[in-house]
């Protein structure tokens, strides 16, 4: 399928807690961090997976020392200011012993799948592919998810977009990551790069890549294109080689 706008009472995938009971191995784990606080990410294999999702990216929001939140927004305000790197920000923020990990709170997490795709010298390779992905209300609208995608590149050479999105997930890819990054739009049943993603949802040679569902409204999604004949298979790529680094993963 191309990425198809669904309505959000339509949005199905229960990950709004870990809906994995079995046995999980945590593989690795770093930080980031937005405007307004430092976030901690994991990701986690699946032992014996019930469905196609293999792996969870859960995401904390980690504690302040003495609940003291504003030292820690001050303090990325400022170095981002002074141009440090994500990872002198973060070293810095524990050095300073203003975070406390103790105090954690669930932020949200990320299902990945695999997805396959010929790259462009003809190979195949493999991508975690996006599931779904929660981010519980307090965090959201502070560009979490788009910062969460663009760090787990640290880890995988490319993320690929999920087959459904609810307008506010797909205006992430049309806007956020397109703003950030190059945004490839691969079509799966021809095994081809189609175009690169420009303005407007709209690839800058005028592949159009999203559908609209049934029963949607897009209203918000305006003013970005949608395509007028659906093509299906397509799907949006962002990769480590063309995206800013996000992010510090401690050795």
């Amino acid at each position: 399928m191309a990425p198809t706008l669904i309505a959000s009472s339509l949005f199905d995938k229960n990950i709004g807690k870990f809906a994995h009971e079995g046995e999980t191995c945590l593989c690795r784990f770093g930080y980031l961090f937005t405007d307004d606080a430092l976030y901690k990410l994991s990701q986690l294999e699946l032992i014996d997976p019930e469905d196609e999702i293999h792996t969870y990216i859960t995401i904390e929001c980690v504690g302040a020392a003495d609940d003291d939140k504003a030292r820690i927004t001050k303090t990325i305000a400022k170095m981002v200011d002074d141009d440090a790197s994500d990872e002198e920000i973060i070293k810095h923020l524990f050095d300073s012993g203003y975070v406390d990990e103790s105090k954690n709170v669930d932020a949200g997490r990320i299902a990945l799948r695999s997805y396959f795709f010929i790259d462009d010298a003809g190979q195949e390779v493999e991508a975690p592919q996006v599931a779904g992905v929660k981010v519980e209300r307090p965090f959201q609208q502070q560009g979490l998810s788009s910062r969460a995608y663009m760090f787990i590149l640290n880890w995988f050479d490319h993320l690929v977009c999920d087959d459904e999105q609810t307008v506010p997930g797909a205006k992430i890819w049309a806007g956020r990551l397109y703003d950030q990054c190059e945004v490839r739009i691969y079509n799966g049943k021809g095994q081809v790069f189609e175009d690169r993603l420009s303005e407007l949802g709209v690839g800058a040679n005028g592949f159009l890549p999203w559908n609209k569902g049934m029963n949607v409204d897009i209203s918000r999604w305006a003013p970005n294109e949608i395509q007028q004949k659906v093509q299906k298979f397509i799907v949006l790529i962002i990769s480590r080689a063309t995206a800013p680094p996000i992010g510090y993963c401690p050795a």
